[in-house]
């Protein structure tokens, strides 16, 4: 895909929080996937006397091999990666292929890896909300469990977002929220600190890439 981060108010939050923790070697190109589509499809039971929404078809197809690339420090790197639609919503995002194949729980799809303990990237949308409401509702849940407040972001797709981490010094975590349509795509990543310089770039590589 080709896409280039500079320095991200993501990384700038990274280095206030974990200054001289231990920079990870970074993670070695993996084969991209096939190009062939496949298409993972969760089948949900009705609750009994209710009514199934119309997103009851929510799948996540996998898409093109892509290059993503990010700059962090003055050092650019490229890796391969895959591109996956949620649908029905029909909002994409790219994840390093090294992340291995999503997992379907419920309607999100769970990425993990091994990262000197797990790693994790998760992806779901909420409904009939706005970028404002979702991030409100996001506080509510967590109060009190924000690194300061939520920053601004936009995907080189274009579409308008707001990031924070979590204030928790045990795991480097946060959320991301992205709008489209009348719908928010949250997206959640989680990794050891001692695994922090490759998650930066993981989280920055699919920030980029989110579009509808």
């Amino acid at each position: 895909m080709g896409k280039g981060w500079g320095p991200t108010l993501l990384v700038v939050v990274f280095a206030m929080m974990f200054a001289g923790c231990t920079e990870q070697s970074n993670e070695a190109e993996q084969t991209p996937h096939a190009s062939a589509t496949i298409e993972v499809e969760v089948s949900h039971t009705p609750e009994p006397e209710a009514q199934e929404p119309e997103t009851e078809d929510f799948s996540v197809v996998v898409g093109d091999a892509v290059k993503l690339e990010t700059t962090m420090e003055h050092e650019t790197a490229i890796f391969d990666g895959t591109e996956y639609t949620i649908e029905p919503y029909g909002v994409t995002f790219a994840v390093r292929t090294s992340m291995g194949e999503p997992a379907i729980e419920g309607k999100k799809a769970v990425f993990t890896k091994d990262l000197s303990g797990e790693a994790m990237l998760s992806y779901k949308v909420i409904e009939d909300s706005t970028l404002d409401d979702a991030v409100a509702q996001e506080i509510q849940d967590h109060e009190d469990s924000f690194f300061g407040e939520f920053v601004e972001t936009t995907s080189l797709g274009g579409l308008r977002g707001k990031h924070n981490q979590f204030n928790d010094d045990s795991v480097f975590s946060g959320v991301i929220f992205y709008e489209f349509d009348r719908h928010v795509l949250r997206i959640e990543y989680r990794s050891p600190i001692n695994a922090v310089d490759a998650m930066v770039r993981i989280v920055n590589e699919t920030m980029d890439s989110v579009r509808a």
